[in-house]
């Protein structure tokens, strides 16, 4: 959740493309509520729910960001959030030059754009700590 776009997280023993989500693009805020887990959240009509995601989906588009969901299928697998779902994608699909692709694709097509120097993307070195960190308390 650290950026619009993909980035790379670099370690000791080597890196990784970063493709990031947000809250915005996940259904659990939108759609989940579970007694278990203590998360108890007014129901959203199926409408109310995509409307956030789409909102989030003009934006990355307009700005050249990445939008990737993360639908879980017990959340927005059921019928009315699925039918807005594919009117969501149908909507997508209309606003042409959108890549719908796997994850694993993005993050060759990412690397592969560093590595003609096509792309530049931030760095995140981890660990950010190199020690111990101590909590001074107040």
């Amino acid at each position: 959740m650290g950026d619009d776009v993909p980035y790379i997280l670099k370690t000791d023993q080597g890196e990784l493309v970063e493709l990031p989500a947000h809250w915005g693009v996940d259904d659990w805020p939108q759609f989940v509520q579970s007694m278990d887990l203590d998360y108890m959240m007014p129901i959203k009509a199926a409408s109310r729910g995509i409307e956030v995601f789409r909102e989030e989906f003009d934006a990355m588009y307009d700005y050249g960001g990445l939008w990737i969901g993360v639908w879980h299928p017990f959340a927005t697998g059921r019928l009315a959030r699925w039918r807005k779902v594919v009117e969501l994608i149908e909507y997508m699909q209309g606003k042409g030059n959108v890549w719908f692709a796997r994850m694993e694709d993005i993050a060759r097509h990412v690397r592969q754009c560093i590595d003609s120097a096509s792309y530049a993307p931030r760095v995140d070195r981890l660990p950010y700590y190199r020690s111990k960190v101590s909590v001074i308390p107040f």
